[in-house]
């Protein structure tokens, strides 16, 4: 949240204080770097990128969007096998864009010609290491992920048009490898444009690098407690001074004496009993230890509120991530299949952003991406109206019949949801329901008895 403006006096003239914002992602024109900065340091991908992978709740939110966003592949069998360039296939790209869409609401993609100028091979270039110049072009540098921006270390892009003559395509070709020794190839760089958000995609999870960085640190805090095996924290009092100056035949002060036995009794292997020497009962250290009970609960308590918090900044249901499911929750078949309905229609959007990246260099071939269907289910009011008939057509079989049911019948039925699976149960006889467990008749039993 910002602070109000406040009018302060200076002098004759009046200064307004601009508000402070808990996290700034600023998007700047920097005239000298000609270039637009992403971020106040023209780093925020690559701070947002490390601060995920040091907490492990924005990790596996991270893993779990890269699995809804993927789905099934493509939907086009046949396109997802193709070689998009000498060690992918579309399907690898898809995967590949699927984390990085997860992440920052935008993909980018490297394109290479052949000797015709036709589009050719397809590459994922780094998102995080990806900026924009003042010119319309783009840029490379590998380095951003160290906090470096060299322009000597940086490789520039064309924005790819499809309706580029393949000739000047060729020029430009000819010039990269001038230049670099190699073709570059140009750029498909994509996000969806939001209000004030032109140049770069805003990720969401930006607005929630505090609770992000606070789940990474109240890890290290669980380590640090494990590590000096939950000895308790303590101030150690001393009365009177310590000798710091005069050295014994060892070269050490009383000081330091008393500093290697405090020592000895601090970190991962630190003694169980400690033994300082005085010489008088009201000259020993008074030791004053803190309960550490209430300290861990705290962590307890604030890594699950934390971990929370987390998940709406990296906009996945808590449901999904490990941990935070409440009690029940994961049993109530109707609850979780509207919660995976809404992600799926959020992630929904970045799926068809990587259709659209993809399309922008082969617009003949389809890039569908077919969504992941985990929870099957018929609503229940639906199915009550539903004839026996009619039913058994939903399930995938034909009307019942005099002859007995076919040995594929239980096959089917294993693909089914629970519910569903036995409604059409429902709908069967019992030689219909025997015949499914390899079971004859009971007048073949009968006979066969006689």
């Amino acid at each position: 949240m910002s602070k109000p403006q406040k009018t302060v006096q200076i002098g004759s003239r009046q200064s307004k204080i601009k508000p402070i914002w808990n996290r700034v992602a600023s998007i700047k024109h920097n005239k000298s770097a000609k270039r637009f900065d992403f971020g106040l340091n023209n780093l925020l991908p690559n701070e947002l990128l490390k601060a995920i992978e040091a907490s492990v709740t924005a990790s596996s939110c991270r893993n779990r969007k890269q699995e809804f966003i993927e789905g099934k592949g493509l939907k086009d069998r046949g396109i997802s096998s193709l070689k998009m360039n000498p060690k992918q296939t579309a399907d690898d790209l898809v995967t590949e864009l699927s984390d990085i869409s997860g992440i920052f609401d935008g993909v980018a993609l490297c394109v290479k010609y052949n000797a015709a100028g036709e589009p050719y091979y397809l590459y994922v270039l780094p998102f995080e290491c990806t900026r924009k110049t003042d010119d319309g072009r783009y840029y490379i540098n590998d380095k951003l992920s160290e906090g470096k921006d060299k322009a000597s270390e940086r490789t520039y892009l064309e924005e790819f048009d499809r309706y580029e003559y393949q000739s000047s395509r060729l020029a430009r070709v000819k010039a990269q490898i001038e230049e670099y020794g190699h073709q570059v190839g140009d750029i498909v760089y994509l996000f969806g444009k939001k209000a004030g958000q032109k140049d770069y995609p805003i990720p969401n999870a930006w607005s929630a690098m505090e609770e992000i960085e606070a789940d990474a640190a109240l890890g290290r805090l669980d380590w640090r407690n494990i590590k000096k095996g939950f000895r308790p924290d303590a101030i150690l009092t001393t009365i009177g001074t310590i000798d710091d100056e005069q050295e014994d035949e060892n070269g050490k002060t009383e000081q330091d004496y008393f500093d290697d036995n405090v020592k000895s009794f601090i970190g991962e292997d630190a003694a169980s009993i400690m033994h300082i020497k005085v010489d008088a009962s009201d000259q020993r250290p008074q030791l004053d230890t803190f309960d550490q009970e209430k300290v861990l609960n705290s962590t307890t308590e604030a890594a699950d509120r934390v971990g929370k918090r987390v998940c709406r900044g990296m906009e996945v249901p808590e449901v999904l991530i490990p941990g935070f499911a409440r009690q029940g929750q994961l049993g109530n078949t109707q609850e979780m299949l509207t919660i995976i309905k809404l992600f799926q229609n959020r992630v929904g959007r970045k799926q068809r952003l990587i259709s659209r990246a993809l399309e922008k260099v082969f617009p003949h071939l389809d890039w569908t991406i077919e969504p992941l269907n985990l929870i099957e289910e018929l609503p229940q009011w639906l199915i009550d109206v539903l004839t026996p008939e009619e039913r058994r057509q939903i399930g995938g079989y034909e009307n019942k019949k005099e002859e007995s049911v076919s040995s594929d019948v239980s096959d089917k039925l294993n693909v089914l949801s629970p519910l569903l699976a036995t409604k059409v149960l429902e709908t069967m006889d019992e030689t219909e329901i025997r015949a499914i467990i390899g079971l004859q008749p009971k007048e073949n039993q009968t006979e066969a008895a006689e």
